[in-house]
């Protein structure tokens, strides 16, 4: 899974970044809110970790914006900001949930976990003999896993999340490869990889928009 972190705390990013990381996240820090919103598109992130009080733009605003958008990725606010008035203007706003600082993270895992469970059925019917478990992001054919590298773990993964919608290869590129810079054809190779795979193939190419899973 992708988690989007803002929080100018660095410690505390640390924190967060070096826990997720050991169980397999990819983690994108900012320090600053305006070059987040300059930077991202929350629409390839399973989650976002918004501090309130950040330099550029605050939390709220980062968030304000995306909802106007349309943009419906979970976010949750971790915060030192208890009061009320900032409560209530998170949610009416579009915020998922609320964690004080200082917190538990092991308790700020289970709030991800329970948001992203809302979010994805856990099993994913691609066809008569294919499933997909979101959660552990494993395919399985006739019950048995099929062997999937990272990559492709990850890209079926996006697919499926988004399934019935077309995902940009831009999308894609940043989703499965993070920061580093990829050209179309190395996208087109790691399909075709994963097609070869396959005994069905489920996976839509449409030309010049991107590709798309219809479960």
């Amino acid at each position: 899974m992708k988690l989007l972190l803002l929080e100018d705390d660095l410690l505390i990013a640390e924190q967060i970044k070096a826990y997720f990381e050991l169980f397999d996240y990819k983690v994108d820090h900012y320090e600053n809110g305006l070059t987040l919103i300059e930077d991202t598109n929350p629409k390839s992130y399973d989650i976002m970790l918004l501090d309130i009080n950040t330099p550029g733009l605050s939390g709220l605003e980062v968030l304000k914006e995306f909802r106007e958008l349309s943009i419906d990725t979970p976010a949750i606010f971790v915060t030192a900001m208890s009061d009320i008035e900032h409560l209530k203007e998170a949610y009416g706003i579009g915020c998922n949930d609320y964690v004080r600082k200082p917190f538990d993270i092991e308790e700020l895992e289970l709030r991800i976990e329970k948001l992203v469970a809302q979010k994805q059925a856990k099993q994913i019917v691609l066809s008569e003999h294919y499933t997909f478990d979101m959660k552990e992001e494993k395919l399985y054919h006739k019950g048995i896993e099929v062997h999937l590298n990272e990559k492709e773990r990850s890209l079926l993964y996006l697919l499926l999340k988004h399934h019935g919608n077309t995902v940009s290869k831009e999308m894609i590129k940043t989703y499965v490869w993070d920061d580093q810079d990829v050209c179309d054809n190395t996208l087109r190779t790691k399909i075709k990889k994963l097609r070869d795979k396959l005994d069905e193939n489920f996976i839509q190419s449409l030309r010049g928009a991107g590709y798309k899973i219809d479960a």
